[in-house]
């Protein structure tokens, strides 16, 4: 068993419990939806999906909002199933909990991606499926932003 066989697993039940409610592909204009957030922890090296009711990051971030939930001491990342695998504009907020963020996209695409940071720089991996070039773009333009605001507390922290 692989460590991300809990994670994938919530990615193919986040896609069978949307199979009939949502389209086939996932297109950048298409209505960004959270279905579910939970808990990550890691035991023995797999990652395993903790049930977190309360925990919705998309309208707990909503406008800049500080994204401050009640996490148990011990947790490895958050997980969330959404219409579309592209971090959202204020998903840098759980980074600052010192969590990744893992992605797992609805519908038949199944893609899974982790957005991270690591010595100071944000970055996004796909760790299942592939990326259009214009999905890319999309998201090489967020993680600029999740840096400019990162850099920028830095500097006023500094002061």
């Amino acid at each position: 068993m692989t460590p991300l066989k809990s994670l994938l697993s919530f990615a193919a039940l986040a896609g069978t419990a949307l199979a009939t409610a949502t389209p086939a592909a996932a297109t950048p204009q298409r209505e960004l939806r959270e279905i579910r957030c939970d808990l990550l922890e890691q035991d023995r090296g797999q990652l395993l999906t903790v049930e977190a009711t309360d925990l919705h990051v998309l309208d707990q971030t909503a406008d800049g909002r500080r994204f401050e939930p009640a996490i148990p001491r011990g947790m490895a990342g958050i997980s969330c199933g959404r219409t579309s695998v592209i971090p959202a504009a204020w998903d840098d907020q759980v980074l600052a909990l010192g969590l990744p963020l893992f992605i797992a996209e609805t519908g038949t695409r199944g893609r899974v991606g982790v957005l991270e940071i690591d010595n100071g720089r944000y970055r996004f991996r796909l760790i299942r499926g592939e990326m259009q070039p214009e999905e890319q773009a999309e998201i090489d333009a967020r993680i600029q932003a999740y840096q400019a605001r990162f850099d920028a507390a830095q500097r006023q922290r500094r002061q």
